[in-house]
């Protein structure tokens, strides 16, 4: 819906209206942008505009997550959902406000895992707009990886010193290495252990040369990438998952990243988060997800010590 610029109430009358502090913290947007918005939603419902913007901003305000790593991991769930429009008021946002251009594409990239090439595609296409726009584009070129990443800096002596004994002696990776390559294996042994033998030794059984195909792009490829840091890579991919409706690998990742430096409560604001973007179902699942796994790690404090959460549909 376009109004016409006659038509529009002015930026001070909107901020009268619906409050200073709205504009403090524009939940995922600038503030030109968020009056564009404002001024087409209040001609729609005023009393939705300011009851869910208020919803929305008062997320951001919260802080338990850095900003950093909340626009990451905003970035990542609408790239994930084809949200476009949020990604690319996101994006705008976030690079205008100082999130190194690298970082942002990333968190874009990351989600080819996930939710496939397919949503990542148009969401490159405005992450080049917008950087353009901003005047970050051109940096890029030079801050890429080598074709080969980090292959050449990486030692299998070095990294074979950092596996646990379990890891070591187990008589599945001996084999996996040498028919799959080093480097998928032990990037896998890193982040999930004996589980990803597990899963090599399954999908090797169902399709050899699948398998050796997916393990370089996933494991020897964007696991091993590290432009972002474990613990934010590893919460971003928690955020995608879930926001994707994708129970199955937000449950194992909340548990990764729990093993990687996140708390309780970082993983929690995720779950939050999505409730404001993507709906309460979402956020309901990824809850009872949490509190299951910190249940299971007798952790459950760290969340204040909730009961039971009720099932979906159960009456008092």
């Amino acid at each position: 819906m376009n109004i016409p610029s006659g038509q529009r109430p002015p930026g001070d009358e909107l901020m009268a209206k619906y409050g200073a502090e709205l504009f403090q913290d524009p939940p995922c947007m600038t503030v030109s942008r968020l009056k564009e918005r404002l001024a087409q939603w209040d001609a729609l419902d005023q009393h939705f505009t300011k009851i869910s913007l208020d919803y929305a901003a008062g997320m951001e305000r919260r802080k338990v997550l850095d900003e950093r790593t909340r626009w990451l991991v905003q970035i990542g769930q609408f790239t994930a959902t084809r949200s476009l429009g949020y990604l690319e008021d996101t994006l705008r946002a976030a690079l205008q406000g100082g999130l190194p251009a690298r970082e942002a594409l990333e968190a874009v990239l990351l989600c080819s895992i996930y939710v496939g090439i397919a949503p990542v595609a148009p969401a490159l296409d405005i992450f080049t707009r917008v950087a353009s726009d901003i005047g970050v584009l051109a940096g890029l070129r030079e801050s890429q990886l080598p074709l080969n990443a980090h292959e050449s800096q990486r030692s299998l002596e070095a990294e074979r010193k950092t596996w646990t004994p379990e890891e070591e002696s187990d008589p599945r990776r001996e084999p996996l290495m040498q028919k799959y390559g080093w480097q998928g294996i032990s990037t896998g042994l890193k982040y999930r252990g004996r589980h990803h033998l597990r899963l090599m030794e399954h999908h090797n059984a169902l399709d050899s040369q699948w398998a050796g195909i997916w393990l370089k792009f996933t494991y020897q490829g964007m696991y091993s990438r590290w432009v972002l840091d474990d613990k934010t890579r590893v919460l971003c991919t928690v955020a995608d998952c879930v926001a994707a409706g994708d129970a199955g690998n937000a449950r194992d990742h909340m548990i990764e990243s729990l093993r990687l430096g996140s708390t309780a409560r970082e993983l929690m604001e995720v779950a939050f988060l999505t409730g404001v973007y993507f709906g309460m179902p979402r956020m309901g699942v990824a809850m009872r997800l949490l509190e299951e796994i910190m249940r299971e790690q007798g952790r459950i404090a760290e969340l204040g010590s909730p009961p039971q959460p009720p099932t979906p549909g159960q009456k008092k």
